[in-house]
């Protein structure tokens, strides 16, 4: 049975939410065509459910192709404003030890690149121009994975994205 530091568990999660949320709102923003780097691979689940989920604003969308094509031709000018932003492990081992590329293979080990993360965010929107547009409240939750093909180290493996979007649920506010 693995064991876990859970200071240790609550700083790496709290890193990994912080930076994805930089990028991911960052590429909403100004580089849309990088979107779909930033989910999980299309699977089907034993018990039917697919990944990753992403629904938005109530819709459920049926791809990350259709998601990235809805924000580059359908969704105006945005600007993200995030006020809150809480993350917490969900699964502690959501990755087995053996399909950690560059990994020991050690259940006790390599934790930090093995966990699940639940990261809830709220903020505001500006939409369509960037000074006067109509401003939105929203919330956002993902359920980040670890990407198993991140390496440690350098080389074109370790700039892989270190961790993916498995679930999406995003709704305006106000």
């Amino acid at each position: 049975m693995a064991r876990f530091d859970q200071h240790m568990l609550t700083t790496v999660s709290g890193e990994a939410g912080e930076n994805f949320v930089d990028a991911y709102y960052t590429a909403l923003q100004s580089s849309r065509h990088t979107i779909s780097s930033y989910y999980c691979p299309h699977e089907v689940q034993t018990d039917g459910k697919v990944v990753p989920a992403i629904i938005w604003n109530g819709n459920l969308l049926p791809d990350v192709a259709s998601f990235q094509k809805m924000f580059e031709n359908d969704m105006p000018y945005t600007h993200y404003d995030v006020q809150s932003l809480d993350c917490h492990v969900l699964n502690p081992t959501s990755l087995a030890a053996d399909k950690v590329q560059g990994g020991s293979g050690v259940e006790d080990k390599d934790i930090e690149r093995r966990m699940s993360i639940v990261v809830a965010v709220s903020g505001s929107v500006r939409l369509e121009e960037p000074q006067k547009g109509p401003l939105r409240g929203f919330s956002e939750t993902f359920v980040l994975v670890p990407n198993p093909e991140k390496a440690v180290g350098k080389g074109p493996k370790a700039e892989k994205k270190g961790w993916l979007v498995q679930n999406q649920n995003f709704r305006y506010t106000v």
